[in-house]
């Protein structure tokens, strides 16, 4: 039988931004939490045990940090995962061109082999394709330690789920979709999150379930937001407010459910994740999808310069960075996917950008500072914040 008793450490293999809310939730529990991560960087902002230095910009991780940070411990060596039995893997699998990098998964499997135990459990929480944690974590696993799957080793997924910036919806209470390898790594793992770390779970009896689920949800948006911002090209020509539309069919009480356009459905996950399920299965409605997403930028930038002519501005600044309004982060971020397009379609214009929460992506030190020079402002969230200057919404294009 699998141990029923909850592991007094764990170790999280990715201090990301996945890693680091597993790691909280973790010590919260009052579990002791090592994170592996290969970089320097990362590392040194964990144990510096400032709050201000972490990386990752988060309600739940930010105002749970001065609680938990003495149980968290950051290091670039696997030699401490020799003293826990459960892990957790929160690495990437980037997107790169036309390719999935699946190593960071394989490098896992071949750094963590050294130090497992039998009994282990390591729950992957990595988006894969249907089978990619068999083939690229747990198969490698058991042919390197020697030991046999959901016997001595036991391996399942748990597709993460976090809803950045949001404080209602938390580890705490977001439920977990569970799959194992076989019924002892699926009961470990139900285990450990359920009862360990309190989080409401859905258990499957097949593991590609789990992994599909996370493909489905983040397609499933990508669709959506894809057939929205076709219509609203075709809309905008027929002098229709495209968001007036979803706000009607949104008073059905049944049978639909509002997504609404915007210049790019970007993230660090939409876009990888229907592109995975799309090489996976051959979806001709996701490859269209994506063609839209892919194309929206360019259509936001043309509605853009419009605007900008009828202003006659020449100086333009962007306010605001993030994948989506208000978030710390750029990662495919549609406005700098709308200021490249911009650039092309009109070279001539001077364009900067200021984000108080992205300094390291802005050309000014001071919102005064940059809206001062600006001609027009292009904002992408941050509504509460009066601009007295010449301003677009590009929610709103």
């Amino acid at each position: 039988m699998v141990d029923n008793a909850c592991p007094s450490r764990l170790v999280v293999i990715g201090g990301g931004f996945v890693g680091l809310h597993a790691a909280v939730h973790a010590a919260r529990k009052g579990i002791e939490v090592t994170i592996v991560d290969i970089s320097d960087d990362i590392v040194r902002r964990i144990n510096s045990g400032k709050k201000d230095a972490l990386h990752v910009r988060e309600p739940y991780v930010l105002e749970n940090w001065d609680r938990v940070k003495e149980r968290i411990h950051a290091t670039t060596s696997y030699s401490e995962a020799g003293k826990a039995k459960a892990f957790i893997v929160a690495v990437q699998t980037p997107r790169r061109g036309d390719i999935i990098d699946y190593s960071p998964l394989l490098s896992v499997a071949r750094s963590l082999a050294p130090y497992l135990r039998p009994g282990s459990l390591i729950a992957s929480e990595v988006t894969i394709y249907p089978g990619g944690t068999m083939e690229l974590l747990a198969r490698p696993l058991s042919e390197l330690t020697g030991y046999r799957l959901d016997e001595e080793l036991l391996v399942a997924h748990v597709p993460e789920r976090i809803n950045a910036g949001s404080r209602k919806w938390t580890p705490e209470n977001i439920p977990r979709v569970v799959g194992g390898v076989g019924p002892r790594s699926l009961e470990a793992a139900v285990r450990l999150y359920r009862d360990c770390l309190g989080a409401p779970v859905y258990p499957v009896k097949d593991i590609r379930v789990a992994e599909a689920s996370k493909l489905l949800e983040n397609s499933f948006r990508l669709l959506n937001i894809s057939f929205l911002n076709e219509l609203k090209r075709s809309f905008d020509k027929m002098g229709l407010d495209i968001r007036e539309v979803v706000r009607a069919a949104s008073t059905k009480p049944f049978g639909f459910m509002p997504f609404y356009p915007g210049p790019y459905a970007g993230g660090a996950c939409l876009p990888k994740d229907a592109f995975m399920l799309e090489t996976k299965t051959g979806s001709l409605l996701l490859r269209i999808a994506r063609y839209i997403n892919e194309t929206q930028p360019l259509y936001y930038a043309a509605l853009l310069l419009r605007k900008i002519r009828a202003y006659n501005a020449e100086k333009i600044l962007f306010y605001g960075l993030g994948f989506k309004p208000n978030s710390p982060y750029p990662v495919e971020s549609p406005v700098l996917r709308v200021i490249e397009e911009l650039k092309q379609l009109d070279p001539s214009l001077e364009i900067k950008r200021y984000d108080p929460l992205i300094p390291a992506l802005s050309d000014f030190s001071s919102e005064r500072e940059a809206i001062d020079w600006a001609d027009l402002v292009v904002r992408w969230g941050y509504k509460d914040r009066a601009i007295n200057a010449k301003l677009v919404e590009l929610e709103d294009l």
